[in-house]
């Protein structure tokens, strides 16, 4: 299956950084995945015990719960791994959507400014938020990215390779 990012992009756009999640984010859903996995083992026991103990109503809502949890759980799953964080030399570009598709886009040479976000742990860690500023209203925000800084300043070598590429031409 191929990705937004290098499907959306132009003959001449080349790929410079791809931001991924903080392996932080990928340990909350581990925990997260074993706390719904016992609940989903747990109540799709139980249902399928009442089920046969002629309890039908009781078995349902047990079953039920089962249901929703093993969505939820795959849900979560599923949004992590669709999300796209990136920069080309034209574009950053932010992609989420699991059922619907979300996007974000900046053109490099409207970037004003990039910012990063990170709370205390984030920085123990080294996790944080990216914040693209382009002119007027628009932002792009990378969230819970790993190593914030060397992502931020690997995108400034390649908006600075871009603007010296410019001149040259000029």
């Amino acid at each position: 299956m191929e990705n937004y990012v290098e499907g959306s992009m132009a003959k001449d756009e080349v790929m410079q950084v791809r931001a991924k999640f903080h392996w932080l984010v990928w340990l909350k859903f581990y925990v997260s995945l074993l706390f719904w996995g016992i609940v989903v083992l747990l109540c799709g026991y139980t249902g399928i015990k009442m089920y046969f103990e002629d309890n039908g109503f009781l078995s349902s809502v047990f079953l039920l719960i089962a249901l929703l949890a093993l969505i939820y759980i795959l849900w979560v799953f599923l949004k992590l791994k669709f999300t796209e964080m990136a920069c080309t030399n034209k574009r950053i570009i932010y992609k989420t959507g699991v059922i619907s598709l979300k996007t974000a886009e900046i053109k490099v040479d409207k970037i004003e400014s990039i910012q990063i976000e990170q709370t205390f742990w984030g920085r123990i860690f080294g996790c944080g938020n990216i914040i693209f500023s382009g002119t007027g209203t628009a932002k792009v925000k990378f969230y819970d990215v790993s190593n914030p800084w060397q992502i931020k300043t690997r995108i400034e070598e390649s908006l600075d390779e871009g603007v010296s590429k410019q001149k040259r031409k000029r």
